[in-house]
């Protein structure tokens, strides 16, 4: 094999290894989108059912002398 040949292969060899690289790292950084979306919904969802049942017992409170359901 001559050198030209050797050379050609590994210059295809470091770029497939580097497309695999940066395939990793880009789903390593879409998972952490991921999770870190899933980590805010879930946050806000909480956040949100807490606000609800605050204004449900409030609304109980000042209205269930009133209304006996």
């Amino acid at each position: 094999m001559s050198k030209a040949g050797w050379l050609l292969r590994n210059r295809r060899a470091a770029q497939l290894i580097e497309e695999a690289l940066l395939l990793s790292v880009a789903l390593v950084a879409l998972s952490l989108l991921v999770g870190g979306i899933e980590s805010i919904l879930s946050q806000t969802s909480s956040y949100t059912s807490s606000i609800w049942n605050t204004i449900t017992s409030s609304l109980s409170n000042i209205f269930g002398s009133f209304f006996h359901w």
